[in-house]
């Protein structure tokens, strides 16, 4: 825990720092059977008295890290001084999802992570801006010590999910496949089939008004999955994915799911059941839960040992962690881009949940567009592209236009 003398709550930009920090746990959250519950106790039911505040967190924690026996996670475990946050927030969900962490992906989350551990000033910005600009030849006027502090670490957390985005495709697509943006793809923004952008006025203008002029995050999320699962059903096995050329590229997502090697058991029509309610019909509902999204996958085809022992290992790790904060020391589940993906998606999701609520009490039509971000991840991913050879380039296919044409801005279609 970092700042132990600081009243979080004492500012508007402590409140700022803390959201930011605490995201990555929230997110975690709501990616586990029990989101709600934990959320509201996190959120809304979290007492004023210490000595309470240490048993609820404890228990919350343990929900968290706990996948066997309840009880590991204790209140003396929980260290509680006023201002204490994580010392790694970012650098964790990397370890936890256990990728292949690449020397620069550690060195941007250990920056973000450092910035929240630290009251807002200037050379943070200063920090971030060399940071992006010597490792990725990246500028913008935007990102000055003139922005706020929720300006400031909103582009310090978007640039670190943007280099998340671009590293993914290029550790587990970029043989086979053109580069898109999934961050790009998830965000809810002006639908690219509804709007079009008028390069003289350099406005946007709606084209068709049939149906909601936005797109979904949930939605393109299952579309993407869909595709993805679609080309490599055959290959993903033992969770790992075999460097072989994808199938053809589908014209669009409608009947993809009956073309999928599925690897889960599926006699009764559960696997059928989920992607109806999760996808098309209810996708601005239903967050899809992190257990949700490994289950179709058929990750875990069983309980059996093997499963458990998966299990039990990551519990252990995350147990000896929240308990003495060594981040070397943090295990994680499986290597698997899926992980990673779907923190992307929630991400974005969350902050579609947000602005639905919003505009539900102002009976608006609000969504929001990081533009910064394409900008990141542009640069980030020519960085990346610099390891693939041109032989490999010349072989590689395009992501299908239904999913190219979300993941790319409006401008750039035009």
């Amino acid at each position: 825990m970092t700042d132990k003398n600081i009243n979080l709550g004492d500012t508007e930009d402590e409140k700022q720092r803390y959201g930011f920090n605490m995201l990555p746990t929230y997110l975690l959250m709501k990616g586990v059977p029990e989101a709600k519950g934990l959320v509201r106790k996190v959120t809304k039911e979290l007492s004023k008295v210490p000595r309470k505040q240490k048993v609820q967190i404890a228990d919350i924690f343990d929900s968290l890290a706990t996948t066997q026996e309840k009880g590991n996670i204790k209140p003396e475990d929980i260290n509680l001084e006023k201002g204490g946050l994580s010392s790694h927030p970012y650098e964790s969900v990397l370890r936890m999802f256990g990728i292949n962490i690449s020397i620069h992906l550690l060195e941007h989350a250990k920056l973000v992570d450092c910035c929240l551990s630290q009251r807002f000033n200037e050379q943070l910005i200063i920090d971030l801006k060399v940071y992006l600009f010597e490792t990725f030849n990246y500028e913008d006027n935007e990102l000055n010590t003139s922005m706020t502090i929720d300006e400031f670490y909103n582009y310090l957390v978007i640039s670190l999910i943007a280099h998340l985005d671009a590293r993914i495709h290029n550790a587990v697509y970029s043989k086979d496949i053109i580069p898109i943006s999934l961050g790009w793809l998830f965000m809810h923004k002006l639908n690219p089939d509804k709007w079009e952008y008028d390069t003289t006025t350099k406005k946007y203008k709606l084209t068709n008004k049939n149906g909601s002029p936005f797109t979904c995050t949930s939605r393109s999320f299952i579309h993407f999955i869909l595709t993805d699962l679609y080309l490599y059903s055959g290959e993903k096995t033992k969770q790992v994915r075999k460097n072989s050329k994808p199938k053809e590229m589908p014209k669009g997502h409608y009947g993809l799911r009956n073309e999928i090697n599925w690897r889960t058991d599926d006699e009764d029509g559960q696997l059928y059941s989920f992607l109806d309610r999760k996808s098309e019909r209810d996708s601005k509902r239903n967050w899809i839960s992190l257990e949700e999204f490994y289950w179709l996958l058929g990750m875990e085809k069983s309980q059996g040992d093997k499963s458990n022992k998966v299990l039990a290992s990551w519990q252990v790790s995350m147990n000896t962690y929240m308990k003495t904060e060594k981040i070397d020391d943090l295990g994680g589940l499986p290597s698997s881009a899926e992980g990673i993906i779907w923190f992307i998606y929630a991400f974005f999701q969350n902050i579609y949940e947000q602005t639905d609520k919003l505009n539900k009490q102002t009976k608006q039509q609000n969504f929001f567009i990081y533009d910064e971000y394409y900008g990141l991840w542009e640069s980030m991913t020519d960085y990346y592209e610099l390891q693939i050879s041109a032989d490999i380039k010349k072989q590689r296919a395009e992501w299908p236009d239904y999913l190219k044409k979300q993941a790319t801005r409006i401008e750039h279609v035009a």
